[in-house]
């Protein structure tokens, strides 16, 4: 056989068993499991009768098949027991190997037994996953891992991915004592009052870089900046203060000075009591400066009076009194409230206190106002001290006629002719004096009774109806109804109770009692009858003729 006819016999061959086997694969291998290609390999992978076995996978992939084993990682999960799952396979030589059913970003990472949380849930993958961060280099490696590729070989220990920012001062304590993984700054699980120097007052405040300064490493690199902890003098203040005092006072700061401030000394340290001016009550609380205001100079000129360091709140209202508005006749330094002028010091004014004005609070009359100025100061001087003067009239003037005729004959403010100090709702109020004289039971109905609240809550005085039916119902059902349809109570009836003590049957109805009829009761006569389900005695009309109450007895007698 000549060259010729050899290529072309092995031409047609190689086209058959391409032609074959394309039957037989459905697909080239991913790059990685290119010594798995050819029809003599399928069974590295797949077993007789079945498409694929998870297996024959682990027989290669022994890392996981470690990991499986001791239950860590996905793979672990049961629902992660079949690799096709997943993996893809024969879909050629640069495909992707693994299928993420939700998107590689929305891979829920706690299956993995790491929950992703705070700013790791931010992060790509590969910013995690990548050959520095890996630390089985070598096991993955003998396993013919691409760093670039797995997802194994990375650690929990946060300095596994991260460097670590204090240089092993806190010999490689975890990160999470302190920090959390939201944000590495403010470390906020720190807890200063553990350490040798818990922070106090103003330290509280103060920057960490403050007192921790910035140190370089050696050789210098693009994070070589860090914060020195350890090794920092913090026995005397003035290991980090200036000592102001030159020395004078001693070393010990903390005898007149605490962390609260430094302008905040201590009493024991400084006895103001031996100068001309003792500190007492809310004056121990004043800065030193707040009466000391010239720098370089602790002297006050004058400092006998009140007025000398104090404007005048009350803006001259007592300057004419006999005290000349002195702020201690009623002011103590404990506070300028509560004043001690008392209730028998109010006794001797204008308008002393009585009743339940004893329980007002001051405030309450004396109201901050302006009198001709921007500022606030309290009202002590009033144009009235009537009733009307504070109290809105809640009769809304329907007394106003009578309180001025009132006031005229006696001279008393109008609301003193019926109420007293000691309680508005405790009226002593002559009823006589108006067009109804309370007479009877009548004295002792509840006032709210007759004099009801209209639709604005506001006691009825004038206006009310005096008339018995206008308030009581009419028992005689319309019997004494006159022919406009009014009744006469009082013809019959008294305040004193219901009986009918005025009524005269011999005189007031046409049947005169006489004789034997003196003494039958009225209800043989007058029978109890019923209308609309309502009882009532029925007094008229009434036949009169004998026969009408003795004709059973004529009968009996026949």
């Amino acid at each position: 056989m000549n060259n010729l006819n050899l290529f072309r016999a092995l031409f047609f061959l190689g086209m058959f068993f391409n032609i074959v086997f394309a039957q037989l694969s459905p697909g080239k291998l991913n790059n990685v499991h290119k010594d798995l290609e050819g029809i003599e390999n399928c069974t590295k992978c797949h077993l007789s009768g079945k498409k694929f076995s998870s297996e024959n996978c682990l027989n290669c992939h022994r890392i996981l098949k470690e990991r499986i084993k001791s239950g860590k990682g996905l793979h672990a999960n049961p629902d992660y027991g079949s690799c096709q799952k997943c993996h893809i396979e024969h879909q050629g030589t640069d495909s992707d190997l693994i299928y993420w059913s939700k998107g590689k970003d929305n891979f829920d990472h706690r299956l993995t037994g790491y929950e992703l949380k705070g700013a790791h849930q931010k992060l790509k993958c590969r910013q995690c996953h990548q050959p520095k961060n890996i630390q089985q280099k070598e096991i993955l490696l003998k396993q013919k891992k691409n760093l670039n590729r797995t997802f194994l070989g990375l650690n929990r220990d946060c300095l596994s991915c991260h460097s670590d920012e204090h240089r092993g001062q806190f010999n490689k304590k975890p990160c999470s004592d302190c920090h959390e993984m939201r944000a590495w700054k403010p470390a906020l699980k720190f807890k200063h009052e553990l350490t040798d120097y818990p922070l106090t007052g103003s330290h509280q405040k103060v920057e960490c870089k403050k007192c921790h300064k910035i140190q370089k490493d050696k050789p210098l690199a693009a994070d070589a900046d860090y914060l020195l902890f350890k090794g920092l003098k913090h026995r005397q203040c003035s290991d980090c203060h200036r000592d102001i005092h030159q020395g004078k006072l001693g070393a010990d700061c903390r005898k007149c000075h605490n962390t609260t401030g430094w302008n905040k000394y201590s009493q024991s340290a400084f006895n103001h009591d031996l100068t001309s001016f003792p500190l007492q009550g809310k004056h121990r609380l004043v800065k030193c400066e707040g009466c000391h205001k010239t720098k370089g100079s602790r002297k006050i000129k004058n400092f006998s009076r009140c007025g000398d360091c104090h404007t005048d709140y009350h803006q001259g209202q007592f300057k004419n009194t006999k005290w000349k508005g002195r702020c201690e006749e009623c002011h103590t330094v404990n506070g300028f409230s509560p004043a001690r002028f008392t209730l028998d010091e109010h006794a001797k004014t204008e308008y002393p206190l009585r009743g339940a004005h004893k329980a007002v609070p001051c405030v309450f009359c004396h109201k901050k106002i302006n009198v001709g100025t921007p500022l606030e100061t309290m009202q002590f001087h009033f144009q009235s001290t009537r009733c009307g003067a504070c109290h809105n009239d809640p009769h809304k003037g329907q007394a106003d006629a009578f309180k001025k005729r009132r006031s005229a004959l006696t001279g008393m403010d109008g609301c003193e002719h019926c109420h007293v100090v000691t309680a508005w709702n405790s009226v002593i109020f002559d009823h006589s004096l108006t067009k109804f004289v309370l007479e009877g039971r009548h004295v002792n109905v509840p006032c709210i009774k007759c004099h009801k609240p209209d639709q604005n809550n506001v006691i009825q005085l004038q206006g009310i109806h005096t008339k018995c039916q206008d308030c009581h119902q009419d028992i005689h059902r319309g019997q004494f109804a006159e022919k406009d349809g009014s009744v006469k109570c009082e013809r019959c009836h008294t305040p004193v109770d219901w009986l009918a003590e005025k009524f005269d049957h011999d005189k007031n109805s046409r049947f005169k009692l006489t004789g034997a009829h003196r003494n039958v009761p009225c209800e043989k006569c007058h029978l109890e009858q019923s209308a609309d389900d309502v009882k009532f005695v029925r007094y008229k009309p009434l036949d009169t003729a004998c026969k009408t109450c003795h004709a059973t007895e004529t009968k009996k007698k026949l």
